[in-house]
């Protein structure tokens, strides 16, 4: 039986933070919190601490009125999508997309998925915080909640790969990664 591998979104294989910064600091520069010349990605998960305006204005923005920008045609991280795209066509291992949406969105993450070609055996909407019930022997996350929520529902870091991003340097994971090529080596050879 082949291995399960969960694979996240945003912050993964598609630049949400590089996306959002973007936006909102063309159409809402007040919001930018340091002005610079060029986007950056958020240093905190929580969007509150990113940008100058309340969690629920910046949700409003990603979610209703720059959705199609930042969702729908959101920027793919290159390097993740393309070796992400070949290890699916070899079908040594069963991948699985597993992203927490807004009902709202889940219809610009299926249009942005099926624009890069990435032929996932299923896409699993689920809350991040319950992710580590979904039937897989891996996931691939940037999240610190829900690698917290994983060692604490599974009782163990095992198959967590925390893929590092600056939102989650304080997190003392197992199994950090700096791409998805290197989760696959540690799944290839390792595991």
């Amino acid at each position: 039986m082949k291995k399960r591998i969960g694979i996240d979104v945003d912050g993964v294989i598609r630049d949400f933070s590089l996306d959002l910064h973007k936006v909102i600091k063309e159409h809402y520069p007040e919001y930018i919190m340091n002005a610079v010349d060029t986007p950056k990605e958020m240093t905190d998960w929580d969007l509150e601490n990113s940008f100058n305006a309340p969690k629920e204005e910046i949700q409003r923005i990603y979610r209703e009125e720059f959705a199609h920008n930042i969702l729908s045609n959101g920027t793919p991280i290159k390097e993740n999508v393309d070796y992400l795209r070949e290890r699916i066509k070899e079908d040594e291992y069963t991948f699985v997309c597993i992203t927490s949406q807004h009902p709202i969105c889940c219809h610009h993450t299926l249009t942005w998925l099926g624009n890069q070609g990435l032929g996932f055996s299923s896409v699993v909407f689920k809350k991040g915080r319950k992710k580590w019930q979904v039937e897989v022997d891996y996931l691939i996350d940037d999240s610190p909640n829900n690698h917290e929520a994983w060692v604490y529902g599974r009782q163990m870091g095992d198959g967590f790969l925390l893929l590092d991003r600056p939102w989650n340097e304080k997190v003392d994971a197992q199994n950090r990664v700096k791409n998805i090529k290197e989760a696959m080596k540690l799944i290839d050879n390792v595991w």
